[in-house]
């Protein structure tokens, strides 16, 4: 439910990442053909990755566990996705994996990195936006 309720929220800002020379691409953990079903189930306009192995999420610090993915505030996130038409479905993936966002410019030079503290923690849309921004003000790399 969260993965999809994060898709859907990425969606509603791509043109404008794309419109600042950057592009999205998600990554998930599942099987490819869990991925490939994703996919296909959320008419994805962007690349969409996956990690089995979760290197990229240990790399990236990510969280993993069963505290983060149960919390009160993971529930209170789960009401809230609930009340915005997403519903939970067989889950595709490491079920306790939390993710984050990465926003990294050409060059590989990190430009905003959040961990989500527990399931159904999203950043705000104006936080990547604005790194992105902020990268393409520094003069360095642009946007990957």
């Amino acid at each position: 439910m969260f993965c999809k309720q994060q898709v859907a929220q990425l969606r509603d800002v791509v043109d404008e990442i794309r419109d600042r020379g950057a592009e999205l691409v998600v990554v998930g953990n599942g099987s490819v053909e869990q991925a490939r079903e994703f996919r296909a189930e959320q008419a994805l306009g962007f690349p969409l990755y996956t990690d089995p192995s979760l290197t990229s999420y240990r790399r990236a610090g990510f969280r993993r566990g069963f505290a983060s993915t149960l919390s009160p505030r993971a529930a209170l996130h789960g009401l809230s996705a609930l009340g915005q038409g997403f519903i939970q479905g067989r889950t595709k993936g490491d079920p306790v994996q939390q993710g984050g966002a990465l926003v990294i410019a050409r060059g590989g030079r990190l430009l905003f990195h959040y961990v989500s503290r527990e399931a159904g923690d999203h950043p705000a849309h104006r936080q990547l936006l604005a790194a992105l921004d902020e990268g393409a003000e520094s003069g360095g790399a642009g946007p990957a």
